[in-house]
């Protein structure tokens, strides 16, 4: 079950917060934070001041003005999170991008960077961030005139495509998108980019269960143990987020329209 809590916590205060046993064992749980936010009613004035060369570049090639303040929105709201977790001012933060590999947060050595990652979709976007593993999410607006059959046939497996080809046209739309969201937040995790195809990661979807995740590549085989949930704070939307530890807390929060 995912927590909501309105209340911002720092993932230090947060990581082993929650100990647990379970039989003669002790468990664990990690905990991540996720933050949404509403890109259409972001203020964006004055965000450009603390976003890099690059990333006001990167802003100025989108081709329509709803696309750029929706980057800016999303940039703008990770470096000042990250500045908050790090006490590095904002627009000194350093997030190194590259195009096979998840972004990073570049540090001195002797600092342990946060684990974040950033989805949007839409006028929706999504933060994770955890001090202590690895972390992935994703969110997808849900579309009812995409080719979910002809998408799922390439990109899904057998067994995932068969079962969705059993479901009515209204529930097999939806439950592309939750598939696709809990792949894509897996393989965010793991950071591979696209050297992991997506019919690796199979998903199994149960009632009242999480999502259960097997892996066809014997080299990510790892990710089968990851913390895997769907996260259903939006109408009209469908999203997850993967943690690389076996439990985790999730705690959620609003973002502010406005951060200066």
């Amino acid at each position: 079950m995912v927590s909501r809590r309105h209340s911002i916590r720092s993932p230090a205060s947060l990581a082993c917060a929650t100990r647990r046993k379970s039989h003669k064992e002790l468990t664990i749980s990690f905990a991540v934070q996720t933050f949404n936010l509403n890109t259409k009613g972001f203020d964006c004035s004055g965000a450009g001041e603390i976003l890099s060369a690059a990333e006001r570049e990167r802003a100025a090639r989108y081709r329509f003005e709803e696309d750029r303040e929706r980057f800016i929105a999303a940039r703008a709201t990770l470096r000042q999170l990250l500045a908050r977790e790090t006490g590095i001012p904002a627009a000194d933060v350093v997030i190194q991008d590259s195009e096979n590999r998840k972004p990073r947060l570049i540090l001195p050595a002797e600092t342990s960077p946060p684990f974040f990652n950033v989805s949007h979709s839409g006028d929706q976007a999504l933060i994770a961030l955890s001090g202590d593993a690895e972390v992935g999410i994703d969110i997808e607006q849900i579309r009812q005139d995409c080719p979910v059959e002809d998408l799922a046939r390439r990109y899904y497996a057998p067994a995932e495509y068969d079962w969705l080809r059993s479901l009515r046209l209204q529930r097999r739309i939806e439950a592309f998108y939750r598939l696709w969201t809990i792949k894509e937040a897996v393989l965010k995790c793991v950071g591979l980019g696209l050297s992991l195809p997506p019919a690796s990661v199979r998903v199994r979807l149960s009632p009242n269960r999480p999502p259960l995740i097997t892996c066809a590549d014997a080299a990510a085989k790892n990710v089968e143990k990851f913390f895997v949930r769907e996260l259903r704070a939006i109408d009209g939307y469908a999203a997850a987020v993967a943690v690389a530890v076996p439990d985790a807390e999730i705690v959620s929060a609003p973002v502010p329209v406005r951060w200066y």
